[in-house]
Order: C-alpha cells, then sequence, then structure tokens
C-alpha cells in the first residue's frame, strides 16, 4: 500500500507517474555535492509540476521539493495534458492542494500563482467568486507561511480572479504584492493596511479598484497599470510614505493626488485615446506631484487646446529630473517651454521623440513669454528615430535650447536603434549576421 506522502503520489497527481530508474553507480554528480539549502534554492525556480518531478533524480533529491523558498504554481502548467480546459483545471487544482498538503512547515520568501479563471458570456460575479476559493486558501498559506513577495494573475485576458479581501487582513510579512487581472473589492486596501503592516510594494495590473480611496501607510512604491479605475466618480490616492509612483491607468478623470510628501519619482501618463481629460483635473493631478524630483510625464489624449495664459502647470520646485515625449514639441514647443518655465533647478532634461509632433499635435498653446531660466540644467537628451539628425524639427529644438541659454556642449542627440543596442549588448553587425 502507498503512503500518502510517497513521491510517486504527488507524480499521478501532476499527471505523471513515470519513475526514473536506478542505475548503476558512476561518478560523483558534483552537484550532489552542494549543500541542501544551496539545492532547495536551486531547484525553486522551477514551476511546481517540474520541482515535484525532481524527487525521483535520486533518494537525495527524494524530499528537496518539500522545503523550498520558493513557490510557483502555474495553470499553464496544464495546458498540454488531456482533456478539456475544465478538466485540465480540475487535475490542477487537485494537484497544487496535495503540493501544499504535503509540503513542510518551513518560511517561504516568494509565492508565485498564475490562477486559471474560465471566462464565459453566462459566468456571473458569484461564480467567478465561487472559481477563487482555491486561491484564497493558497493566498492564505503563503502569508501564513511568512512569505514576503507575492504575485497572482489570472491565465485569461477577460476572466479575472475574485479573491476575498479578507485574506489579506491577518498579520503578515509581506512587504511587496504583485497582481494581474485580480478584482479588488471593497475592504480590499483597509485590509491591506489592516494585515500587512510591512507591505512597501504594490503593483496593480488590470485590476479593477473598488475602493473610491485607495489609501496606505506603508507603501513606498504603487504602480497602477490599465484598467484600475472602471468607475466614473473620481478616485483619490493617500499615501504620505509613497516614494516611488507609477500611473498608467489610461482613465479619462486621473485620480486625486492627496498627502503624497515623500513622493520622489512619478512616471505617469495621463488621457486616454477615446476621450478627452479635462484640462483643470490635468491640473489637479500635476499638482499632487509637484513636490517630486524624478518626472516622467506622457499625455496619451486627443488634441488639447489652452486657452492663452492659462496657468495649467504648477512649479516644480524641487524636479531636477525631466522626462518627457514628442507630444510637448507641438504648436512651436509650447508645452516643453511651460514645464522649463515651472522647474528653475532642473539638471536633466530627457525627450523621447518617436513619431513627427507635428503630425500628431497634442498640447497646443499660446505664449506671450517663451524665454525660460533654467541655471542649473547641464545635460540634454534628446532621443529620436533613425536618420533624425538633419530633420528641421531637430534643428529647431536645438537652436531653441540654444537661444535660451543651453550650451550646445550640454546637448546630446541618440537614437532608439543605438540605445537598444548598448541597452541588450547586441551589436548590430552580429544582430545582421
Amino acid at each position: 500500500m502507498k503512503c500518502p506522502c510517497d513521491p510517486d503520489s504527488m507524480a499521478e497527481a501532476s499527471g505523471d507517474a513515470r519513475m526514473v530508474p536506478a542505475r548503476a553507480p558512476s561518478e560523483a554528480c558534483r552537484i550532489n555535492a552542494l549543500p541542501s539549502h544551496v539545492l532547495t534554492r536551486a531547484i525553486s525556480f522551477l514551476d511546481a509540476r517540474q520541482l515535484v518531478r525532481t524527487c525521483v533524480l535520486s533518494l537525495q533529491w527524494r524530499d528537496l521539493w518539500r522545503s523550498v523558498p520558493r513557490i510557483n504554481a502555474s495553470r499553464e502548467e496544464f495546458d498540454g495534458m488531456p482533456g478539456t480546459w475544465v478538466e485540465q483545471n480540475v487535475l490542477f487544482k487537485k494537484f497544487f492542494n496535495r503540493f501544499l498538503m504535503l509540503r513542510n512547515p518551513t518560511p517561504l520568501d516568494e509565492f508565485n500563482l498564475c490562477y486559471g479563471v474560465r471566462d464565459s458570456e453566462d459566468s456571473t460575479d458569484r461564480d467567478y467568486v465561487a472559481e477563487s476559493e482555491d486561491a484564497n486558501l493558497w493566498i492564505g498559506h503563503a502569508l501564513h507561511c511568512n512569505a514576503r513577495s507575492v504575485k497572482v494573475s489570472a491565465t485569461e485576458w477577460e476572466a479575472k480572479l475574485h479573491p476575498d479581501p479578507v485574506v489579506f487582513a491577518s498579520k503578515c510579512f509581506l512587504t511587496s504584492l504583485e497582481l494581474t487581472r485580480v478584482v479588488l473589492f471593497a475592504g480590499f486596501f483597509k485590509n491591506l493596511q489592516m494585515g500587512c503592516t510591512l507591505l512597501e510594494r504594490l503593483k496593480l495590473y488590470d485590476c479593477p479598484i473598488c475602493d473610491a480611496e485607495v489609501s496606505s501607510q506603508t507603501l513606498k512604491l504603487f504602480t497602477v497599470d490599465t484598467g484600475c479605475f472602471p468607475h466614473r466618480e473620481q478616485a483619490s490616492i493617500s499615501i504620505p510614505s509613497l516614494v516611488d509612483f507609477g500611473y498608467f491607468s489610461g482613465e479619462r478623470i486621473p485620480p486625486l493626488l492627496t498627502n503624497l510628501g515623500s513622493l520622489e519619482t512619478a512616471t505617469v501618463s495621463i488621457g486616454t485615446y477615446a476621450y478627452d481629460t479635462p484640462l483643470s483635473d490635468i491640473c489637479q493631478f500635476l499638482r499632487g506631484l509637484s513636490n517630486v524630483t524624478h518626472l516622467d510625464l506622457s499625455y496619451e489624449g486627443p488634441k488639447l487646446e489652452v486657452q492663452a495664459n492659462f496657468q495649467w502647470c504648477p512649479k516644480f520646485n524641487n524636479l531636477t529630473t525631466l522626462t518627457l515625449g514628442e507630444w510637448c514639441l507641438c504648436a512651436d514647443f509650447y508645452a516643453l517651454i511651460v514645464f522649463l518655465q515651472n522647474s528653475p533647478n532642473l539638471m536633466k532634461l530627457i525627450l523621447e521623440i518617436r513619431k513627427n509632433p507635428e503630425t500628431h499635435e497634442k498640447f497646443i498653446g499660446e505664449l506671450e513669454e517663451r524665454y525660460f531660466t533654467c541655471e542649473h540644467l547641464k545635460i540634454v537628451e534628446i532621443i529620436c528615430p533613425e536618420n533624425w539628425e538633419d530633420d528641421p524639427m531637430l534643428n529647431d529644438l536645438v537652436k531653441f535650447l540654444v537661444g535660451n541659454g543651453i550650451s550646445s556642449d550640454h546637448i546630446e542627440i541618440k537614437n532608439w536603434r543605438d540605445l537598444y543596442s548598448q541597452q541588450y549588448n547586441h551589436p548590430l553587425e552580429l544582430l545582421q549576421i
């Protein structure tokens, strides 16, 4: 009779009951000479199903999988199994429930879950909640094992995981949380603040937020990507401890930023291709970022005409590094001038040009005074498409900067092709072989 803790029981649950036969003794395997804690950390990068299969390699490896400090559970590991999607999903849940049951109660560093949620026209919120019950148990298990980093995502693009916010209410040691295609029901941030008192990093990708107010006393990094603020009412963000903020939600009305006194770096994209964003809301959003030292700003909305002398840009007295796109170069560099006039302590300016701004007009307005003073501006990087070195607009931009006191020695023009080549360390001549 099989013991339920036998490794071949786990192999059966994973859909692979094959065992490697014992071989005749040969030269000593060098990897087996490594300490057990080194081996467990090395194999912890495997997905759970692959991880369990290591138990058949030798007697020394028989129980290593039980004590790994990192768990990677992916529904996609079962995509090639026989049967329908539903049958594969049942097998995945059966396997991983047994995996956690047989695992040693050792602390976790990381828990990564890619969960299967079925997308159906007939599915209701109640169906999604029921389908997410196993995920609640697994996430709770990871937090109970003191996991410091947790990543959870749903496999299907249209279907979303519906976890219970109470999962995060118990005291834990979580410091980093990343969620993708997960519905954040009302009370999520309250529970997060109650239980995850050490949380410093939160990244949300396509996660509808049902709370009207996003608040935290511990977060230092907060990233919000597409689809996180689907409701029509303007949301608010209040995180006094926040240092690094990323916002790419693509909503018509950006959130109200309050109490961000510690913020240093912001990488944000405002506006949406489909609808125009009121200039007053853009102004309000920028005021919430006015204390940053590093700002990377994109505008993705349609053409926006600004009335003469309307003060939409606040003073960025602490700003030392500014990154803008081609959207700021329309109408004789209108938006660029406004930012430079309001950034007296700027030291580095990066202009990222990917397409001709004259054919994609975004921010348009008129200025009585086009002069700016940036005494500390010593580095100007202009990144443009290849073969733009002689483009008239680029030449006009350089002349404009030089005319405002920027030395030509401080202006460096790069192209995207060379930049990518250097970044990924692939010499172009090798790529062409």
